[in-house]
């Protein structure tokens, strides 16, 4: 288990490190921001796209060989960056880092398959959680530190190294089998689209995109709102109050999951993300969008681990993997239109419209997600 919590620590990592770095990495290719900022994009492009792939290869041949196999293309891409001689190289190279950390989402829902009963399941996605929330603060610093010795190159020469030793670890422990393919106890029994796959799928698909929209496109505008304020708050201190939301509220999601069902902590997590959400509407300001983060991260939390749980157990047991992917994929590009399609928004000023259409959509989500859970127990 601590070799996975590795894995989705570096991928976080990773997703993280690039941002603070595109000043140097601009200013050493001789060419715009605008231009190395697509490396962003294209990574996670690449994650998008990869996600199903791994999704079915992890169901196919087991989630040790898939999780074996991408990380060693995510170390090899990540060698490459720390080794790009320019901005067309870091495009591809971010792309084929995107896809390969991409396994470690349907790898590890596949192996935590196989804990019981659901209790279990859900403190260790919200161990999880807590795992890859101090890694995106402590992105910022590696990056800061390299900046300090003068060359962004070995930030992700240390990523690349990291990811080998874990694809060591993972092949020493020799990880146990992908869980069986059928459902074995009472927890596992799924949702209200049992029987019906192109039901399940859509569920899945749309229930991703709403989760995606909401609560990864909202945490993605703050730092941009907080930029088109005016504020003199550093654009990543609202970053730091989100991770440190996530990172409180799971502590508190460890003890609650033991006592409460799925449907009392989706409600909880959708609220809060809710009141997060309108409070940035209603009372614009730094110290606001900070609380915000906070709560958002508190939502994420509660809303992102109960989902991680039940939702994939809408499908059969050889198809779980695929659902887990095909969830995270459909969050990962809502997320990225949403950010699109409201950042100019923001620059025009439009910060109510924005954060009140964010704080019905969340709502939108929580109901919808309680009728979903309606039969999980």
């Amino acid at each position: 288990m601590s070799a996975l919590r590795w894995a989705a620590a570096l991928g976080n990592a990773d997703w993280h490190l690039a941002a603070p770095l595109l000043a140097a990495l601009a200013t050493a290719w001789h060419t715009d921001i605008g231009t190395v900022t697509t490396g962003l994009a294209a990574y996670s492009l690449g994650q998008g796209l990869a996600l199903p792939l791994w999704g079915w290869l992890a169901d196919r041949y087991g989630p040790g060989r898939s999780l074996r196999t991408g990380l060693l293309v995510a170390a090899a891409a990540s060698v490459g960056s720390a080794l790009c001689p320019g901005p067309a190289w870091w495009i591809v190279l971010r792309t084929a880092a995107g896809a390969g950390f991409a396994t470690v989402t349907p790898s590890v829902s596949l192996y935590y398959e196989s804990l019981r009963p659901a209790q279990t399941r859900q403190r260790a996605f919200a161990t999880l959680t807590t795992v890859t929330a101090a890694s995106a603060i402590a992105s910022p610093v590696l990056a800061d530190t390299v900046l300090r010795c003068g060359s962004w190159r070995p930030a992700f020469a240390v990523i690349a190294v990291l990811t080998a030793v874990t694809v060591c670890r993972i092949q020493a422990a020799r990880p146990g089998p992908a869980p069986p393919r059928r459902d074995r106890a009472p927890d596992e029994v799924p949702g209200p689209a049992t029987g019906r796959p192109v039901a399940a799928y859509a569920t899945v698909l749309g229930l991703g995109a709403a989760e995606g929209a909401v609560m990864l496109g909202l945490p993605a505008l703050l730092a941009p709102a907080l930029a088109t304020t005016g504020g003199q708050a550093s654009t990543s201190a609202v970053l730091v109050s989100y991770a440190l939301g996530v990172l409180s509220s799971t502590f508190v999601l460890r003890r609650h999951a033991r006592v409460w069902g799925p449907r009392k902590l989706l409600a909880t997590g959708g609220s809060t993300g809710v009141a997060g959400a309108l409070l940035a509407a209603l009372v614009p300001g730094t110290a606001v969008l900070m609380v915000c983060a906070a709560l958002l991260g508190t939502a994420w939390s509660y809303l992102h681990t109960t989902l991680q749980t039940w939702l994939p157990r809408l499908l059969p047991a050889p198809a779980r993997a695929r659902a887990a992917s095909l969830f995270s994929a459909s969050a990962i590009l809502a997320s990225s239109a949403t950010v699109a399609l409201t950042t100019s928004l923001l620059e025009e000023g439009r910060h109510a419209t924005v954060f009140a259409a964010g704080g019905v959509l969340c709502a939108a989500l929580t109901c919808w997600t309680l009728y979903v859970a309606r039969r999980w127990r």
